[in-house]
């Protein structure tokens, strides 16, 4: 600012110089050419609006890059921490699923070979379309209703398991295994002492929404139920990067049932 300032008035000086002894009248003295003035001055602000504006865009792009960078490294932590649940979800899956058919054969039962190929399809399923970041919702639940098939032929008393979908099942998508976890620990924690296993399970499909309810019997064991197995916990987390903002879940405990409520925004 000194410098301009400094640099003003050398300009200014160039152009004005003080009259002689012998001038004519006051009056009829020359004005100070403000023309010229003007002539430096335009400049100088354009200069300095210049400077100014690209001052600003480098600042704007030194932003940016800066937000751009902190949401990549963001994007790779959800990416390895999904990946990490994943890891953990499928090896639970299959071991829950080889204890029922196994449970199946020792009981010499007809359902050991239906099981097997119901497994045969969750696993396919899993394999083949789980690493896509959605799937189609149709798919997601043909899944659950075979985890629950299975389910079925595990138990012995299954009069009280059920499933209801309710809706227009178009062409949404959804992220995949967001629900399995619940499922299982509905299933791990829904049967009393007398054998009784109750597990009831509602879903809404609107075009942009997707509601799941589910309700289980507490039984006569209670377990912590954050620490076993995958967790609700980690359950949780991993709706909170899936969906971020876009989820309502709900858990609670009323009247010796377990309560999950989970709403989801598809779009």
């Amino acid at each position: 600012m000194v410098l301009v300032i400094t640099g003003f008035i050398r300009k200014l000086g160039q152009h004005y110089h003080p009259p002689p002894f012998h001038a004519p009248p006051f009056n009829d003295r020359p004005k100070p050419p403000f023309f010229d003035i003007f002539q430096f001055l335009i400049p100088l602000l354009v200069s300095l609006a210049f400077i100014v504006g690209g001052s600003s865009i480098r600042i704007y792009e030194e932003w940016n890059r800066t937000a751009l960078k902190k949401k990549e490294i963001e994007a790779f932590k959800i990416s390895t921490e999904l990946h990490f649940l994943k890891t953990q979800l499928s090896p639970h899956f299959l071991f829950n699923s080889l204890n029922s058919i196994y449970s199946l054969i020792t009981k010499k039962s007809d359902d050991a070979a239906e099981a097997v190929i119901i497994l045969s399809e969750l696993m396919r399923y899993m394999l083949y379309q789980t690493d896509h970041e959605y799937v189609a919702l149709k798919n997601e639940l043909t899944y659950i209703q075979n985890y629950i098939k299975l389910q079925r032929l595990r138990v012995a008393h299954n009069e009280h398991i059920n499933i209801n979908i309710h809706g227009n099942i178009t062409d949404q998508k959804i992220r995949p295994l967001v629900l399995i976890s619940f499922i299982e620990n509905a299933f791990k924690h829904g049967t009393d002492f007398k054998g009784n296993t109750e597990v009831s399970i509602t879903i809404f499909v609107n075009a942009d929404t997707f509601e799941f309810n589910c309700v289980n019997l507490i039984g006569n064991k209670k377990k912590d139920l954050n620490n076993s197995g995958i967790g609700l916990k980690n359950t949780k987390d991993r709706i909170e990067l899936l969906y971020p903002q876009k989820h309502n879940l709900e858990i609670c405990e009323k009247e010796h049932q377990f309560l999950v409520k989970l709403k989801l925004n598809l779009n």
